[in-house]
């Protein structure tokens, strides 16, 4: 049974890492192309970069849901803090294992209806670059998969370990 633990762990904190990632790379690439953008505005006479209108459209879903993401990780997500306070032993549990559930189960379905948009958004494609207009609509929906696995995770460490150990999110300690 540790083996399921640690497995359970493992995944979750590959995904947050994938997440983080995805925030670092997306939050640098969004700054550049749009500081490009405003310096090519200024220089050239064609009013800036072409490409730079769609592609932050395309990245930011993906950098908005990767911080979902940690956050869910962290407890700060559908976070029912102050009904925990109220609460002691099993029933603070219970209200957990409850408030996760209805969690889970809202982002499974916001991820199928994502990919069900998606299918029909994937007919159009961005001016420009010719991307599938699909892309953010994908992201919602892998996103919204990775955040019920970290928040089924999340529960599964407070099952395991006790309350003590639930992750809390605190943002003066959060760092990517």
């Amino acid at each position: 049974m540790s083996r399921f633990y640690s497995a359970v762990d493992l995944v979750a904190g590959i995904i947050v890492l994938f997440a983080r990632l995805v925030i670092i790379v997306s939050g640098i690439a969004l700054t550049v192309v749009t500081s490009a953008n405003v310096v090519a505005r200024y220089v050239s006479a064609s009013g800036g970069l072409s490409f730079a209108q769609e592609l932050p459209m395309l990245m930011f879903p993906w950098f908005i849901i990767a911080g979902i993401i940690i956050a869910a990780h962290a407890g700060g997500h559908m976070a029912v803090e102050w009904l925990y306070e109220k609460l002691d032993g099993s029933a603070r549990t219970t209200a957990l294992i409850i408030a996760n559930a209805i969690s889970v189960a809202a982002f499974l379905v916001l991820a199928y209806q994502a990919t069900v948009v998606a299918e029909i958004a994937g007919a159009e494609h961005s001016p420009v670059l010719q991307l599938p207009n699909s892309i953010g609509y994908y992201s919602l929906s892998i996103g919204a998969v990775l955040v019920s696995i970290v928040t089924i995770a999340a529960t599964v460490r407070v099952l395991r370990l006790g309350w003590d150990h639930r992750l809390e999110i605190k943002p003066e300690e959060i760092a990517l």
